[in-house]
């Protein structure tokens, strides 16, 4: 595994293929019909080396920016060694982040493999495990936590840092096209990670750790430049970080055409917040709203 350079380039190991600075990428022959079956089948999709090193760039530019503000940020985890942070939504005050979803092939990369010409936006996050001995992901489905249901969504995972598989989030192949589970109480997952967010409204998360051998788990190592796509409704959970290692992770998640508002129980708010949208919008309605702009085409939001 490579490193990462002073100028914040990653520099491969000896024989190791990488995209080098001048190199174009042309990201439509790496949405492959295969890579469509895998997303559709699976749930998630590993794609390699879709990203430019100038990307990765700017969302370092990005990530320095919303260090600068950590009075934004969760943690999970508070208060122990294990302890990371999650910075959420940061598009409408970070403007490498807009400049990221307008300018890069992202949007056109989820848009070609769930097959929508038109794509809104729906939420950004970091995720930031520094230090080492952060605490693992727990397992979760994120579709519980939103008020969306519908197949043409997607998140890309992007990591600016080489990441081991055994760092890496890990994936139930197959599993959003079952059960939408509860999701996980993250005010009390110091001591519970599977304790029920809406309170028993959904079916609990099932103890995948303990029972990891009933389940098609699967992960990757991860260079910059690789992203990870995954259905929102597929398990995912793990990635913690080992002695001097850290994650720097920009998750950014998008939908097509087919997406709609769905109810959620109203023990708990969804998440993230967005005041107004359960007012605006019936179970069912197209998921359009002020705060999930247009990106693709170009111009049409």
């Amino acid at each position: 595994m490579g490193t990462i350079d002073p100028l914040g380039y990653y520099r491969p190991a000896t024989g190791e293929q990488q995209i080098t600075p001048d190199q174009e990428i042309d990201w439509k022959r790496l949405i492959t019909p295969d890579a469509r079956q895998r997303f559709a089948e699976d749930g998630v999709v590993l794609v390699k080396q879709a990203l430019h090193p100038e990307w990765l760039q700017l969302i370092d530019m990005a990530y320095q920016r919303v260090m600068l503000t950590p009075e934004t940020m969760a943690r999970f985890f508070q208060g122990t060694p294990e302890e990371f942070l999650e910075s959420v939504h940061n598009y409408p005050n970070v403007p490498e982040i807009r400049q990221l979803l307008t300018e890069s092939p992202i949007a056109d990369i989820i848009g070609s493999l769930i097959e929508s010409e038109n794509i809104w936006y729906f939420l950004d996050e970091f995720f930031i495990k520094e230090g080492g001995n952060c605490g693992p992901t727990p397992w979760h489905q994120d579709l519980p936590y939103w008020p969306v249901q519908g197949r043409q969504f997607a998140s890309m995972w992007i990591n600016l840092d080489p990441l081991p598989k055994e760092e890496c989030l890990e994936f139930v192949r197959g599993s959003h096209l079952n059960t939408v589970y509860d999701g996980f109480l993250p005010t009390v997952v110091n001591d519970d990670m599977r304790h029920p967010y809406f309170g028993g409204e959904m079916p609990q998360l099932p103890d995948i750790e303990s029972e990891r051998a009933k389940w098609d788990i699967v992960s990757w190592a991860i260079e910059p430049g690789d992203v990870v796509l995954l259905h929102p409704g597929v398990l995912h959970g793990g990635g913690p970080t080992g002695d001097n290692s850290c994650r720097r992770t920009l998750t950014v998640r998008c939908y097509g055409d087919d997406v709609v508002y769905a109810h959620r129980p109203r023990s708990m708010p969804t998440a993230p917040r967005r005041p107004g949208l359960g007012l605006s919008l019936n179970a069912g309605d197209p998921l359009r709203h002020s705060t999930c702009p247009q990106l693709r085409p170009k111009g049409a939001g």
